[in-house]
């Protein structure tokens, strides 16, 4: 079996993948401005971000995900066939025309190290 990567920009799809994984939406707290900006995460209770993370809303999520136009690209299943915990933000222009990325079996924390834009 393959595993292959989705990309989208869709806000109820991203919602929906990480929430029925136990995921929540976070930033990297050593990034976050004035602007509520930062490196964004999807947090999972199993793992050890508690000191380095800090919960956001979906509404801080979304503002940060759309201002910096990312793309959300995320794995359904493992090579394995397992439930997939894979996905990571990618800028917006790299992804376009793209329908299927390679993506790796296994899971990973999303991030994004773009700079946040200053208004």
């Amino acid at each position: 079996m393959t595993s292959s990567g989705k990309i989208t920009t869709d806000h109820r799809e991203i919602r929906d993948w990480t929430e029925r994984r136990g995921g929540r939406p976070a930033r990297v707290k050593a990034t976050a401005d004035s602007s509520g900006g930062g490196l964004l995460r999807i947090d999972f209770p199993d793992r050890r971000g508690e000191e380095t993370l800090e919960s956001i809303s979906w509404e801080d999520f979304f503002s940060t995900f759309d201002d910096r136009e990312l793309a959300f690209l995320y794995q359904e299943r493992t090579a394995d066939g397992h439930e997939s915990r894979f996905a990571k933000f990618v800028e917006r222009d790299s992804a376009t025309g793209q329908h299927t990325a390679s993506a790796s079996s296994r899971p990973a924390r999303a991030s994004h190290a773009k700079p946040a834009r200053k208004h």
